[in-house]
Parts: structure tokens; sequence; C-alpha cells
């Protein structure tokens, strides 16, 4: 007894009996057997079975776009067709079978079949029309769990099984802690091989030598048709688009984190900087952590802003503050400085100690240029000038990056940066304080006045401060 397979790639599978006679095919609901796809003409092509000779055929009914057999555009007379041979309609792939000759030729799939390169090149080859389908409906999906989820409908359908489970490898080396219960499913992971049973198929998702997961698929019927060589081609067809769509998820999330990160850095470091920064995060993973390095800090507030907020109004006192900020950070970031937002003030960081300007010469030079932007511009404000100082130490510090993977921030930690913030009320208004430090990296370059030793609340030493003239 003959049967007619029809497969579109968004349909289940469809069986028809083959009677003696004709059946047509086409797009019109008038036919035996109705297809949907585009390509298809409305009277496009018939079987014919000839119950004496037990043998079938198909005829193109000159059709528009044309009935391939294997590949083959055929006219004219009918063609002759068997049980290895596959009709196509557009997109649509239809393939005979003879269940009087199914045992004697044996063709189940069940057993091993190793993931060679030619049965890899067979599959894709026998699935091409299937597969650029899959592929165009994959590529414009941008998370892993909706692409699988699209894969497992499609293995459902296209092939007729009642479950289909995607693993990927994390959870393959989860399950191998409490080992797998089908020995079926554990061979196709220790050997790279599909394995077939009558009811059940383990695909291995490849790419290469590196397992990226496995494809469990089932039929709960023991009365249904087994697995097939077609089954099989197209599993592994399948298989192959899905290492293909994991690959690319996994390009898709590397370059979000990458602009995840380097949003995070441009926050706070200039472009070059954070450039520089996100080479070390693509190869580790990791921003650079606490350690201890010589690094050069400015500190600038805005004097009397308690005051000043309450007089001028949150909405108003918010736009000087927000001039403030970008004015800040477009000098810090042209200077090639890390940039933090305190409140009413800003906190610049200079590292780099072999670079040309040196550390503490970019932090005067950023300072310089901080306190010409406001006492000219009066932070942009034309109703109220605002009054700052700039206070600059360099020393040893921690400083680095803390946080969790779903937020950083840039820390700089230790006695220099306190000696820095309570300098500033030496500063104002619109001056330059330096420490001794920062003096003598630079004293060759500028001129100071010695404003001699100050005490810092909270400090117990006094420091020696210097004005930049």
């Amino acid at each position: 007894m003959w049967y007619f397979t029809v497969m579109a790639p968004d349909k289940e599978p469809q069986r028809f009996e083959l009677k003696p006679g004709k059946l047509s095919i086409g797009r019109s609901s008038e036919n035996e057997i109705s297809i949907t796809d585009p390509s298809a003409s409305r009277k496009h092509a018939e079987l014919v079975f000839d119950p004496t000779t037990l043998r079938v055929s198909v005829v193109d009914l000159n059709s528009t776009n044309g009935t391939y057999v294997n590949r083959q555009r055929i006219q004219g007379a009918a063609t002759p067709v068997g049980e290895s041979d596959v009709i196509r309609i557009g997109q649509v792939m239809m393939y005979l079978e003879n269940n009087n000759l199914t045992a004697g030729m044996n063709k189940s799939a069940a057993g091993t079949h190793l993931f060679t390169r030619e049965l890899l090149l067979e599959s894709l080859d026998e699935n091409a029309v299937l597969l650029y389908e899959i592929s165009a409906k994959l590529n414009i999906v941008l998370d892993l769990k909706t692409a699988l989820r699209e894969v497992t409908d499609l293995v459902k359908r296209a092939m007729g099984v009642d479950t289909c489970e995607i693993l990927l490898a994390k959870q393959l080396k989860e399950k191998a802690t409490t080992e797998f219960t089908d020995s079926s499913a554990k061979k196709a992971i220790e050997t790279f091989s599909a394995e077939v049973t009558p009811t059940a198929m383990y695909v291995p998702i490849l790419s290469g030598n590196e397992l990226l997961g496995l494809i469990s698929m089932h039929r709960s019927n023991p009365r249904a048709r087994p697995f097939e060589k077609r089954d099989l081609q197209l599993a592994i067809a399948i298989s192959h688009q899905t290492a293909l769509t994991i690959q690319r998820m996994g390009l898709l999330a590397k370059i979000r984190r990458e602009e995840q990160a380097n949003q995070l850095l441009q926050r706070f470091v200039s472009p070059s900087e954070a450039e520089f920064l996100l080479k070390d995060y693509v190869k580790s993973g990791e921003l650079p952590g606490l350690r201890e390095q010589r690094v050069t800090v400015l500190f600038s507030d805005i004097a009397y802003s308690t005051s000043m907020a309450e007089q001028l109004g949150t909405k108003h006192f918010g736009s000087i503050l927000n001039n403030f900020y970008q004015g800040a950070t477009d000098i810090a970031f042209r200077h090639g400085g890390i940039i933090k937002y305190l409140g009413d003030g800003i906190l610049m960081i200079f590292m780099q100690p072999t670079s040309d300007p040196s550390p503490e010469e970019k932090a005067v030079m950023a300072g310089r240029e901080l306190l010409s932007q406001v006492n000219h511009t009066g932070s942009l404000d034309p109703a109220r000038r605002i009054v700052i100082g700039v206070a600059i130490n360099s020393g040893l510090a921690m400083a680095g990056y803390v946080g969790t993977r779903e937020r950083v921030e840039f820390v700089v930690l230790g006695d220099m940066v306190n000696v820095a913030y309570r300098m500033q009320d030496y500063a104002r208004p619109y001056k330059i304080i330096v420490g001794p430090a920062t003096v003598a990296a630079i004293s060759h370059k500028y001129k100071f006045n010695r404003v001699g030793a100050i005490a810092l609340k909270g400090r117990e030493n006094s420091v020696q401060a210097y004005e930049v003239l």
C-alpha cells in the first residue's frame, strides 16, 4: 500500500493513502492535496498510481513555478517516482512510502549514527529548503530562550513527535552528576553520535568538537511509525541550525555585555580610557578590581549649595547642578580622567603615572579649565553665579571597580583622598590648592604660593598646602 507524505515548514506532516488513479495537488481547496505555499499554482501537479504495475508517477500541470523531483524540474510526460525520491513544490516537500516493502527494505534508522562530515552534508543537502525557512525565522529572534522554543516547536511539527527537549551543555553537566537514566542519551553525549530507537531519538548539537547541547525527541505511541533515515537527516539538519543559533546568541550576548560595560565606563572615563578597559574586560570578563596604585584626585563642589537650593527651588538648582556636571565631565574626559558625581560636587581621578602629561599635570590643567569655565559663565546660569574651588592631592590609594554582576562602580579609597576632600575649604573662591606630593611632581612647570600647614577636620596631623598660581 502506497502512502504520500507532505511536509511544509510550519505544519505537521500530512499522510495520504494513494488510491488507484489520479491525485491532484495545488493551492485550490478543490484538490485532493491542498498546499498553501505561494509558489503553488491552483492546479499544480498530480500523482498517478497504476494498480496494475504498482508504479507511481508525477505530472506537472504547466505550473508557473514548476514541480521538482530530486532537484530537477520536470516537464511534459509523467515522471516515475519511488521511495527514494523527493518531490518539491515551493517549500513543500513530498515523498512516497510503500508499507508492503518496509519490512524488506528495513527502513528504520534505529542504531548509532556518528556525526561524520558526509552525514552532515547529506542531511543539509536533503533539507536545504526547510533549513532556509528555519534560518529566516530564527535569525530575527534575539534571545536564546525564544530561539530554543521555536526549534522545539519546529521539531514537533516537522517530525511528528510528541515531546522535544533541548538541553544545553551546562544542563548536561548538571545532569551528569545524577546520571542519565537513558543509555542512548548518555551515548549520544559521550560519542557525539545520533542515537535512534523505534520511539526516541537523541541528536547532539555540535560546533566542531564542542558539545553545545542535545536534542531529545520521543513518540509516546509504541505503534507509531519508527524513525527513518529521512527523520534522522532532518533532525541532524535542525541540530546544525540550532548550533549556529546558539553561537549567534552567544555572540549577541557578548556584544550586549561589551555595550553595557562600554556605556558604564563612559559614564566615568574618557572614551579612549573606556576602550582600553573594555579590552581587559573582554579577555577576563571582569573590570579591574581594587588594588593599591598611585593616583591624583581632584575635588570641587559648589559653595553654599544648601541655601542656594532652598532659595532657587529644586528645579532651578537641579539645572545649575546638571550644567556643572556636564562641564566638569567634558573637562575630565578631555584630560583622560575618570569622574564621579558627589551630590553638589565632583571627583576626578587621574592615573597612568607613565603618561605625558603626568596625572598631576593633567589634574592641574583640568582644575584651571574648570575654574575658568565656572568663573566666566557662572555655570551657564545668568541669574546666579556659583562659587567653587579646586583641591588636588596625589599619593597611594586603593582604586578599582567594586560591585555585583548587575552594578559596578569605580571607587578610590585612602588617606590622600580624604585630605584632598578637606582641602576644598581652603580653595574657595576660584583657587587651586594642592598637596605636597602633587607639588613635588610638577614644581618645574608651575609656580606656587605656600599656604602653610593647614588643619583638616577629622585628621590629627596638619598638611602642607600650596596654591597654584
